[in-house]
């Protein structure tokens, strides 16, 4: 038998606070790989002039601001990984969860629904967040490994067209049988399409602009945004 399923991004969507400042803000106040932290930081916002001019797509930015994000964690272990992860969602990720949006995941999870985070944050901080929320499932961004942390992803990266794709495959692995129709999906950025297009109640929670119009247009419900619906 298919179950209703509930799935729900992360930065943006359930939290307020974002992945790579929090890690930013871990180092910067452990003083602990400070240059590699603001070396990625200055990096990235020298790109963004590239995606003004045309050059970079926004696509390409983000995804590039994602991917590269694992640098942070280079050359840590199981163990210190653990360490910065917790404190990262202890201090920064669950002070910022939206209450409104915690109560819907609640609400799912008391109708019996499978709720599921699906999101660009790495896979093994996203199981604590699992964890402190009571959802057993989670499906992230996967990080090499090989004694320690390479500072390199495993392909696809959690973002865009790669995240409906590892949580088609995340279902299918464990045998989890959906019923789509009857199922929902939260998240607040345009490259979350592919995944709200997969389920027939799509929600876009404070979304960009991008995603805002496009959920206009299908009249998806908006959460958050300026021509907010309740449906």
């Amino acid at each position: 038998m298919r179950t209703t399923a509930a799935f729900f991004d992360l930065d943006g969507t359930l939290c307020t606070e974002h992945l790579w400042s929090a890690l930013y803000q871990y180092c910067r106040v452990h003083h602990q790989r400070r240059a590699v932290a603001y070396g990625y930081l200055f990096t990235h916002m020298a790109l963004w002039p590239l995606h003004l001019a045309g050059i970079l797509s926004k696509e390409r930015f983000f995804r590039l601001w994602a991917k590269d994000l694992a640098w942070l964690v280079a050359g840590l272990t199981k163990e210190e990984a653990s360490e910065l992860f917790r404190w990262v969602v202890e201090e920064r990720m669950a002070p910022a969860f939206r209450p409104e949006i915690l109560e819907i995941l609640h609400s799912h999870q008391s109708q019996g629904h499978l709720v599921i985070l699906v999101s660009g944050a790495f896979q093994d901080l996203l199981a604590i967040i699992g964890e402190r929320l009571g959802v057993n499932h989670v499906v992230g961004t996967r990080l090499e490994f090989s004694d320690r942390y390479t500072g390199r992803v495993i392909e696809p990266l959690c973002f865009g067209r790669g995240k409906a794709e590892l949580l088609q495959d995340f279902l299918r692995k464990n045998h989890l049988q959906v019923d789509f129709g009857s199922s929902f999906a939260y998240a607040d950025s345009i490259f979350d399409v592919p995944m709200l297009e997969l389920v027939g109640h799509p929600v876009a929670v404070y979304p960009d602009k991008e995603l805002e119009a496009y959920a206009s247009q299908r009249g998806w419900r908006i959460i958050g945004g300026e021509d907010e619906t309740r449906g």
